[in-house]
């Protein structure tokens, strides 16, 4: 595992949703994250495929852990995904996310979504800061 920001600490271990989905946050830190998972007989779709809702929320749970390290507590202004290949059961899905650009409130993360070196998808979001209610 590499390095995690404190931040992201918390929310891993606050956020019940990361278990539900069977998410691994592998690094968090300097506006770059890892989040992994494999896909499970329960993710698949009638089609035998990883659900797009799945492939979607690992890549956006990549996207927040990264815009977390740059802005602190912050939530998904804008978000869009291309769906390039299917996954299959047992795929080992990896999520990358690198913060492209920001500013004092806002921040675009590009991530990609691998499955045994090819890549399934791309996601491009933009978080902006919140206070907490």
């Amino acid at each position: 595992m590499g390095d995690i920001d404190p931040r992201v600490r918390e929310i891993i271990a606050a956020e019940p949703s990361l278990r539900w989905f069977g998410f691994i946050v592998e690094e968090a830190a300097d506006g770059r994250a890892v989040v992994s998972t494999v896909v499970r007989p329960e993710h698949l779709n009638d089609n035998g495929m990883a659900h797009g809702g799945f492939v979607f929320a690992l890549a956006d749970q990549a996207f927040a852990m990264a815009a977390v390290t740059v802005l602190g507590l912050c939530a998904t202004a804008d978000a869009q995904i291309h769906y390039l290949a299917p996954s299959r059961v047992n795929a080992r899905l990896t999520a990358t996310a690198l913060a492209s650009w920001h500013d004092s409130r806002r921040t675009v993360v590009d991530v990609a979504v691998v499955a045994d070196g090819d890549i399934v998808a791309t996601y491009r979001g933009m978080a902006r800061t919140v206070r907490r209610v």
